[in-house]
């Protein structure tokens, strides 16, 4: 019985906690001014955009993740007969 009291003061420390941090997150940002709006096309094809400058890297990274899957799936497969 003593545990289970134990466990219910504690999720609502943390659930206080929680809903604190939250609420004053809320007063901290609504200070702020607001952010200049950047459209999806300029981060893309814009001067220095993700697409223009990093294609190389992004398609390496595919194609490493991909073999990464096949084996992962290789190995699965593998043990499991």
């Amino acid at each position: 019985m003593l545990n289970k009291i134990l466990n219910l003061v504690v999720a609502v420390l943390l659930f206080t906690a929680i809903f604190i941090s939250i609420d004053d997150s809320i007063s901290v940002w609504s200070g702020k001014e607001e952010a200049n709006e950047i459209s999806v096309e300029t981060l893309a094809t814009g001067v220095g955009g993700i697409f223009s400058n990093y294609v190389f890297s992004f398609e390496l990274l595919s194609l490493l993740l991909i073999a990464a899957l096949i084996g992962a799936l290789y190995i699965a497969k593998k043990e499991v007969f």
